[in-house]
């Protein structure tokens, strides 16, 4: 056994395992990991964790420009993009770079 957490203590939502060590963590609308460290975080609703790496976090963010919300549709300015978004623990904005974290088969990644 690695770890063991109380179930009313996780919020199930979300669950999963990722990064280069085992990180266990949920996401909705707050960021919480629960192992190996415990530590959370508010994101934006565009953004999803990608990747847990040198006490650092990735997430990606998508950004749509343009979008008229009254009439639900694109204008003529209407520009989709995603970005990378690296934060420390604390939730702290480190960097954001354009493009997708992408995983190779031989689990290196890369920003497309």
């Amino acid at each position: 056994m690695i770890t063991q957490l109380n179930i009313e203590d996780v919020n199930l939502y979300n669950l999963r395992i990722i990064g280069e060590d085992v990180y266990i963590v949920s996401e909705d609308d707050e960021f919480v990991c629960y192992y190996p460290e415990s530590f959370r975080f508010s994101k934006g609703v565009n953004e999803s964790v990608s990747m847990i790496a040198e006490q650092k976090v990735y997430l990606s963010a998508w950004v749509e420009e343009g979008w008229d919300d009254e009439n639900d549709c694109e204008t003529e300015e209407y520009n989709y993009y995603e970005k990378v978004v690296e934060r420390d623990f604390k939730g702290n904005l480190l960097s954001e770079t354009l493009g997708s974290l992408q995983q190779h088969s031989d689990g290196t990644w890369w920003i497309a």
